[in-house]
């Protein structure tokens, strides 16, 4: 595996970890780059967001676009497989956690 396949891994894998963290599993992609930056895996919005939309295509996460005057935002949303990987369940596009 390449470091770069492995940065990926585990960025996705914060990005789960902290909608477990959320009260109703559901942040936006700009407090979710926020938060990565917070932990040292500093990714621009756009990297943010397409690792959103590749979640949401295994089924992880449900992601929401709210239509704003100056553009949009995504909102993603944990799913109850999104859950069991960010737990330790094998993914092959998330890294799987320490125990």
């Amino acid at each position: 595996m390449s470091f770069k396949d492995f940065y990926d891994k585990n960025r996705r894998l914060a990005l789960l970890r902290f909608l477990t963290e959320a009260d109703d599993y559901r942040l936006n992609s700009s407090v979710l780059k926020t938060a990565l930056n917070a932990i040292g895996l500093s990714d621009g919005r756009d990297i943010v967001e397409a690792d959103l939309v590749l979640l949401e295509k295994h089924g992880l996460v449900e992601i929401d676009r709210i239509k704003l005057p100056g553009g949009e935002v995504i909102v993603a949303k944990l799913t109850e497989p999104g859950s069991e990987v960010a737990k330790g369940r094998p993914h092959p596009v998330v890294a799987r956690p320490d125990p």
